[in-house]
């Protein structure tokens, strides 16, 4: 799935004399609720009149749009990963593919905004939207979703000992990693047992795509910000970006009470390798490992994750949104890593060696 983030073209301009507002300039935008404890979409229409207008035709969600409303209220830059876990505290659980933002004169209508909603959104896309006044500005935020299959709603944060039941409208399988790596799967519907404190990673599938990713609180209330800064910086070459890489790998597995990682020259050079295989389109994980233990690392486990991104952070961000990199990223037994990356225009893509000693 392709993610994009435009920005709209829309600063405020001066309003001609005989331009007429879209709604009285003097009321205040009203916004959905950006903090909810349960995942579940909404169908209730806006109660912003001009949102309202601007949503006509459009199939908008209420929670989607308190995401929207929770990131036109922050000053943060956007991107994709940020309004994804926006997303989460608000309750919704599929996956972002369009953020769309820019700023017009108070109470008018933001033309730029819906000339770009009818060119990316699709038939059955689901739109989050939300304004925001600041003094005589009101600052749009639109989130563009392509949900497939319907997941059954659950509290985003469960009790220890909880048992989670997954249920969607279509059949597949579902996956969870624990706070420590471990991961359990199943068929759906199925139930998961929650039987570590922390933060879980569920992923529900279909027949032929994914459903829903999302994260679980166990025992814990949900973090209102992100592990990793985002979006993070741009670095300027391929050594820097490395060096980035594995300092923010050690970050998150610190956040998740594992071991950080000591840098390994062997690790960082047997890097170099499946990163000219993702490249290529040819990395197989089994058989980067395979290699990692046939070069003397047979002490313990090893691991092999790999990411592609905007930024270094993003990149690392998305090995925290996939079940498979997850559960390698935590393995408790890991104690020296080593990173390779490529920087070009379109981002950079990583990879990342650990093994116990």
């Amino acid at each position: 799935m392709i993610s994009l983030l435009v920005t709209l073209a829309c600063a405020p301009k001066p309003v001609a004399v005989d331009a007429r507002p879209s709604v009285d300039p003097t009321t205040q935008p009203i916004l959905p609720a950006s903090v909810a404890p349960v995942y579940a979409t909404g169908h209730a229409l806006p109660k912003d009149e001009l949102v309202a207008q601007v949503a006509l035709g459009f199939a908008w969600d209420e929670s989607l749009s308190g995401a929207a409303a929770s990131l036109a209220l922050g000053d943060n830059a956007l991107g994709i990963e940020r309004a994804q876990y926006a997303a989460y505290r608000a309750g919704y659980p599929y996956p972002i593919r369009v953020v769309s933002t820019g700023s017009v004169p108070a109470g008018t209508h933001p033309d730029a905004l819906v000339r770009t909603l009818h060119t990316v959104m699709q038939q059955t896309d689901r739109l989050g939207l939300a304004r925001v006044r600041s003094d005589a500005t009101d600052r749009w935020v639109a989130l563009v979703s392509s949900p497939h299959g319907k997941l059954e709603p659950f509290a985003r944060e469960q009790n220890i000992g909880a048992d989670l039941s997954v249920r969607t409208d279509v059949p597949g399988t579902w996956m969870a990693v624990s706070p420590s790596g471990r991961i359990k799967s199943g068929p759906n519907p199925g139930t998961i047992s929650l039987d570590e404190e922390g933060e879980w990673w569920v992923e529900v599938d279909g027949t032929e795509r994914m459903v829903a990713a999302i994260p679980v609180y166990v025992g814990m209330p949900t973090p209102t910000g992100t592990v990793i800064d985002l979006p993070g910086a741009e670095f300027p070459g391929p050594v820097e970006a490395a060096d980035e890489a594995l300092l923010l790998v050690s970050d998150v597995r610190e956040a998740f009470s594992m071991p950080r990682l000591r840098d390994d020259g062997t690790l960082e050079t047997l890097a170099q390798y499946p990163l000219s295989l993702i490249l290529s389109e040819a990395w197989d994980r089994a058989e980067g490992e395979a290699r990692l233990q046939a070069a003397g690392f047979t002490g313990g486990p090893v691991g092999q994750v790999q990411c592609r991104g905007g930024t270094v952070a993003a990149c690392v961000d998305s090995m925290l949104r996939s079940g498979r990199e997850r559960a390698v990223l935590l393995n408790p037994g890991f104690r020296i890593g080593g990173a390779a990356a490529q920087v070009s225009t379109d981002g950079v893509t990583v990879v990342v060696n650990m093994a116990a000693e």
